[in-house]
């Protein structure tokens, strides 16, 4: 056991476990999607980390400054990442929150919530999805 990250390490269980998943699921790629919004000297102030996996785009991060919330930051950095899954033809996006960050902003955008779990007391993680709408 290490706490420190030794990336060949890493490297072989991931690909270990990618050939394997891949003899059931057949080839697959994991396709990173982030969206970065900088101010006029180049600092991140907000953005999106994530990527796609067979039709399913993941977002593991969203994050705004705290002096621009409010102001339709997150929506449409949530909307550009919705559109670019829409193009890679993803049909679902799953996310998790804890019930401080930001649960009721995803389900005013029709996330639904699908599990939750005691992270610690007084805290849940929320699991939520959100079903895309096929290009024509």
């Amino acid at each position: 056991m290490t706490e420190r990250i030794q990336p060949e390490s890493r490297e072989a269980i991931n690909h270990g476990l990618a050939e394997f998943n891949t003899l059931h699921l057949g080839e697959h790629r994991w396709i990173a999607l982030d969206v970065y919004v900088r101010d006029s000297e180049g600092q991140v102030i907000a953005g999106l980390v994530g990527g796609s996996l067979f039709d399913r785009l993941y977002i593991h991060a969203l994050w705004v400054t705290q002096d621009r919330r409010g102001l339709g930051l997150g929506t449409r950095i949530l909307t550009a990442a919705e559109q670019a899954a829409t193009a890679r033809r993803c049909r679902t996006v799953f996310l998790d929150t804890m019930t401080f960050q930001a649960p009721a902003f995803y389900k005013k955008r029709g996330y639904k919530e699908i599990a939750t779990l005691d992270f610690q007391p007084g805290v849940q993680t929320i699991y939520l999805l959100k079903h895309l709408t096929p290009p024509l």
